[in-house]
């Protein structure tokens, strides 16, 4: 009965063992890791990225200053936007083309309104 007892005892003492063990590692990894992604560069946002960024952004405000009947800041983010696509078409050949015809359809539409 002793012998049973000693191996069921020892088989649990090497189980919680390697458990800590492998916790401990676990554990010391993450915090590695988190220290080096802490310390390393944040990344560079691209040229046209940032336009693509600006031009949403441009075409967003557009159609909130229009449905606001600010037509004049319509139309000078209208002109921003439709200035950002074609610099996104200029640096992307052959992409972004939709978008630039879109948003000079929108600025000819506002045009339109603004000398009615």
């Amino acid at each position: 009965m002793s012998d049973v007892l000693h191996k069921l005892v020892s088989l649990v003492l090497t189980g919680a063992l390697i458990g800590l063990v492998g916790w401990l590692s676990v554990t010391v990894r993450k915090k590695k890791v988190a220290k080096a992604e802490a310390a390393a560069p944040a990344p560079v946002e691209d040229r046209s990225q940032a336009l693509l960024r600006q031009a949403q952004q441009f075409d967003r405000s557009r159609d909130e200053m229009a449905a606001q009947g600010r037509l004049a800041e319509a139309m000078t983010h209208a002109h921003a936007a439709a200035q950002h696509w074609h610099e996104l078409t200029q640096a992307r050949p052959g992409r972004f083309q939709v978008e630039q015809q879109a948003a000079l359809k929108r600025l000819s539409e506002l045009e339109t309104a603004g000398h009615a």
